[in-house]
């Protein structure tokens, strides 16, 4: 009796080859031998697996045993596999639809994108405006482009306005336009930096983010952040999207801003 499930067997791909060789028609142990690169009494125990499974049945043929496709265990295997997936994908529906937890960070990373979220414990209105007024506290001062310190980092707060860095001798860097600023719902910069950490120029060639804050109840607010169209960034913007989507990157700006809303 099988107790075990069926697919166990088929963990090892030359029993899977096999499995589909005999789908195609019965075949005898060297007949298989023939048609992959193992020896006969490695076919044979891949069939002795197979058959335990209840995949495979074999009848005597002359001096010889002759392998074919079980259809009653294929069935069997179906069902079994029928009822994995319903319970996975259950499971997933239920983490999916569970409310996630206060300061949880999920970091999706796509081709020429990142996007992140947190759930933060603050009205749509403060979230905002901690991000945007106290920007100057969630940017790391190594984060820098200029030749001195920083001294502090400016946000504009309206479309047209920039990001920049003030140094400590008064130099500025101006290293993020402001596209959008809507509050309380959303902020777009564009990301003047390459991928060798210098500053971008052709507006072309830079890319954009955008933060939006959705209130989920009075003192709840989740805070979405996507950094897309990296590819603009020319040669080597992979490692650019790789170091904005590491725990240097914006994981760490949304640490920061969460302990500041914290304080």
């Amino acid at each position: 009796m099988v107790t075990e499930p069926m697919w166990t067997a088929l963990g090892d791909p030359t029993r899977r080859a096999i499995l589909e060789s005999l789908a195609e028609r019965p075949r005898a142990v060297g007949d298989l031998a023939g048609e992959f690169p193992i020896s006969r009494p490695a076919v044979s125990q891949h069939l002795k697996v197979l058959k335990d499974a209840g995949l495979v049945e074999d009848r005597p043929d002359g001096n010889r045993r002759v392998y074919h496709v079980n259809p009653d265990g294929i069935v069997a295997l179906r069902a079994q596999l029928d009822r994995f997936w319903s319970k996975a994908l259950a499971t997933y529906k239920e983490a999916v639809e569970q409310p996630t937890r206060e300061d949880h960070t999920f970091m999706q990373t796509q081709a020429t994108y990142i996007r992140t979220e947190i759930v933060v414990s603050a009205p749509i209105e403060r979230a905002f405006q901690v991000f945007t007024e106290q920007f100057d506290r969630i940017k790391p001062r190594e984060h820098n482009l200029l030749d001195v310190d920083i001294a502090e980092t400016v946000l504009e707060p309206r479309a047209g306005g920039h990001i920049y860095d003030r140094g400590v001798d008064g130099s500025e860097c101006r290293w993020a336009r402001v596209l959008v600023f809507d509050p309380p719902n959303r902020i777009v910069f564009s990301w003047d930096i390459n991928p060798r950490f210098q500053l971008e120029t052709n507006p072309d060639k830079t890319s954009e983010v955008e933060v939006r804050f959705i209130a989920e109840s009075p003192d709840r607010t989740r805070v979405q952040l996507e950094h897309r169209n990296l590819d603009r960034h020319g040669e080597g913007w992979e490692a650019g999207r790789d170091g904005v989507a590491s725990e240097g990157g914006w994981p760490l700006y949304l640490q920061r801003f969460i302990a500041l809303l914290k304080d």
